[in-house]
């Protein structure tokens, strides 16, 4: 027990510490969280108006809910800000961990598994990176991890829940938890089993017809439709493409090689092994940089051995349970992330992967542990450590260092230090104008100038763009202040603004080029604040007419 103590307090402390800056910014999608959190939290309704949602409508996209609600006390006890967002994930990644070490123990009791479980999964970038940002992935992870261990102590109803719970978190659930259930129900058949799982099972149907209304005709067909490699114009543009070569000598035959079916399986097979490959899990892991950091694996290399080990003796011990559960669990984990485009390196698609990789890798170094005996143990114990300890004191470097530089865009860095200056300053203006081409800023206005969500469910009608909305100014308004919008292109921008007013410009945008205001602004310009990116050039500036 003193060894997992230590292993939960070294990976609060490496989820917790300035999880506020680290990554350095909130990004579009964690703006989302937290505003539509902070809007059921005071409100009961999602920032639309809609009462306690089964399915949130964000301006982007429909979006499962779960992760709202559990966010909304942090959001609305602390108020809207980084950390209030960010806790609750990073306190679910720490009890990732400890669920882990429980499942671990309960699959193999009479060895280590628990226990190193729950360090290689302390350590693993791949868990670390989302404990420290709102993903729904992590909630999703805690409530697989609860069902799966609560199914094997016979706690059915925590089973039918938790496992309930997971499709309104994240939508990869829809294919990868039926199907592991199904693995469990087969692994661990008998009549007392399914006797005892008839009102649980009764209970799950219950809490999940809100969700099968909205897979089957409501908004999370529409979200898969999306992003589905059925639904893939690439692959339909490059069949019609081989099918009308100016070389093709007989048409006939081409759809016969060249066609929907062939595409989609091929699609399918790639992505499916891509989720096995080494380049994905242990050399640059998501091509996606908010999703992964790039110069490391989505697990550390030194666990290739380990795995490779583990696998070889879960592949022995067919006849356990537990071995056909952990293979089964991984060879299920990318189908759902596989129907999907870019989904065989998607991190976040991936991520129920994590806990049969882990404790397989647990398996192969139990094994390798035991085979030492005496101060050659200790050694090859403490080998390990130094080693894996390496690893991670040089990614951990990389990505408080490195990559929370580096990375400023793709976290869209600079809103929250413009807006807290706009909010110190907008008392007595008559109009304010924010740039809206840059990145979406409504949403971020909202959340880091605090505005409140009853209001805004007042106010709000529309963040479609109109043309002309005042002269020269295209984009909406929010209540009779607000112009979310930009000049237009060759107007100067102190045609619009009359004294009393604010603009919010960003660079490249209104002040084209490198063009710093901050040195030789427009004639009839006064910059009264700006904000700098991390090379200390000007990023935004809140700008007056003299």
């Amino acid at each position: 027990m003193k060894a997992l103590l230590l292993i939960l307090i070294i990976s609060a402390f490496f989820r917790l510490v300035n999880l506020d800056t680290l990554p350095i910014s909130l990004s579009g999608d964690e703006v989302d969280v937290g505003y539509q959190a902070w809007s059921l939290g005071t409100t009961g309704k999602d920032y639309f108006g809609n009462n306690l949602p089964t399915y949130i409508h964000s301006f982007s996209e429909w979006r499962t809910p779960l992760l709202m609600y559990v966010v909304a006390p942090f959001v609305t006890i602390f108020g809207p800000s980084a950390f209030s967002v960010r806790l609750p994930i990073a306190l679910l990644g720490i009890s990732n961990i400890l669920l882990l070490y429980l499942l671990g123990k309960k699959l193999f009791p009479k060895t280590s598994i628990g226990i190193f479980s729950a360090l290689l999964l302390s350590l693993t970038p791949w868990h670390l990176h989302y404990s420290r940002a709102a993903f729904e992935a992590t909630l999703l992870l805690s409530l697989i991890l609860l069902s799966v261990y609560a199914f094997l102590n016979k706690k059915y109803f925590i089973f039918a829940i938790c496992s309930a719970l997971t499709f309104y978190t994240y939508s990869t659930a829809i294919v990868f938890l039926p199907l592991l259930t199904i693995s469990l129900l087969y692994f661990y058949r008998n009549q007392t089993v399914f006797k005892s799982l008839i009102r649980p099972f009764c209970l799950l149907l219950i809490l999940l017809s809100p969700m099968i209304y909205q897979v089957v005709w409501g908004h999370a067909s529409g979200r898969f439709s999306l992003i589905s490699i059925f639904n893939d114009q690439k692959q339909i543009e490059s069949i019609i493409l081989l099918r009308t070569q100016a070389w093709i000598s007989n048409p006939s035959l081409e759809p016969i090689f060249h066609n929907k079916l062939i595409s989609w399986t091929t699609a399918f097979s790639s992505n499916y092994l891509q989720a096995f490959s080494p380049k994905f899990l242990f050399i640059s892991g998501d091509p996606n940089f908010r999703q992964s950091i790039g110069s490391y694996g989505e697990l550390f290399i030194v666990l290739l051995p380990l795995l490779i080990v583990g696998i070889f003796l879960s592949l022995r011990n067919l006849k356990d349970n537990s071995s056909k559960l952990l293979l089964s669990w991984l060879l299920i984990s990318p189908l759902s992330a596989s129907l999907t485009q870019g989904g065989g390196t998607h991190a976040t698609r991936l991520f129920v992967m994590l806990p049969p990789l882990i404790i397989i890798s647990s398996l192969g170094l139990d094994k390798l542990v035991s085979l030492q005996k005496g101060r050659l143990k200790l050694a090859s114990i403490c080998l390990f450590l130094i080693l894996i300890g390496y690893q991670f004191g040089s990614y951990w470097h990389d990505y408080s260092v490195h990559y929370r530089s580096k990375s400023y865009q793709v976290w869209q860095y600079g809103y929250f230090e413009i807006f807290e200056k706009l909010v110190k300053i907008q008392a007595g203006a008559d109009r304010i104008f924010i740039n809206n081409t840059y990145e979406p800023s409504l949403l971020r206005f909202l959340f880091f100038t605090k505005y409140p969500p009853a209001k805004f469910q007042k106010t709000f009608l529309s963040d479609e763009t109109i043309t002309g909305l005042l002269t020269n100014f295209d984009g909406f308004r929010l209540d009779n202040t607000y112009y979310f919008g930009q000049v237009r292109i060759n107007t100067p921008i102190d045609n619009i603004l009359k004294p009393g007013d604010i603009y919010l410009v960003a660079q490249t945008k209104e002040a084209t080029g490198n063009w710093d205001w901050t040195k030789s602004p427009p004639g009839n310009i006064n910059v009264i604040n700006y904000t700098t990116d991390i090379f200390g050039k000007p990023l935004f500036y809140l700008i007056s007419k003299k």
